[in-house]
């Protein structure tokens, strides 16, 4: 009875393998290998070889707040109050720290009146721009109220068309 003879693992790795030519040459073959390289730039390089990668964030444009306007809320709020109302009081209900409301309140009784009245309906994104709550806050830190108009107007100059 004749042997059924099992094939060897090298006859089944010859229809995976690439075949060898026994012959050499001096010459060097090159192969060019084209692949699809994705790239971005983070902190370094992420580099994607199957997939491209997600689409960068777009940052949503900055809204600039009317610090003057918040400061004759926060300033109506503590007046029109039906009872006594303390800073611990507003702080509690409006959700706002102490410091805040102080400084609020500051620039609110320091700066000129006639600019508070001006700034407290003012839209203008350029014009929010250069007066930010911390700018405002260091102008009414000012000694005298001529100090607070020089600076203002100083300010107001380099705003390229102011429209109060």
């Amino acid at each position: 009875m004749p042997t059924a003879s099992l094939p060897s693992v090298s006859d089944s790795c010859q229809q995976w393998l690439p075949v060898l030519d026994a012959s050499r040459s001096p010459e060097r073959e090159y192969v060019t290998l084209l692949v699809k390289l994705y790239r971005h730039r983070k902190r370094g390089f992420v580099l994607s070889l199957n997939r491209p990668l997600p689409p960068k964030k777009v940052r949503p444009k900055r809204v600039y707040q009317n610090i003057i306007h918040e400061g004759l809320k926060l300033q109506s709020f503590i007046k029109n109050s039906p009872t006594r109302m303390t800073w611990a009081k507003a702080s509690k209900e409006l959700q706002m720290s102490d410091s805040k409301i102080a400084h609020l309140l500051k620039i609110i009784n320091k700066l000129p009146p006639d600019f508070v009245e001006n700034m407290r309906s003012c839209t203008d994104e350029s014009t929010l721009k250069i007066f930010t709550g911390r700018r405002l806050l260091s102008i009414s830190r000012l000694k005298t109220e001529k100090e607070r108009r020089n600076e203002i107007e100083r300010l107001l100059g380099s705003i390229p068309t102011h429209t109060f």
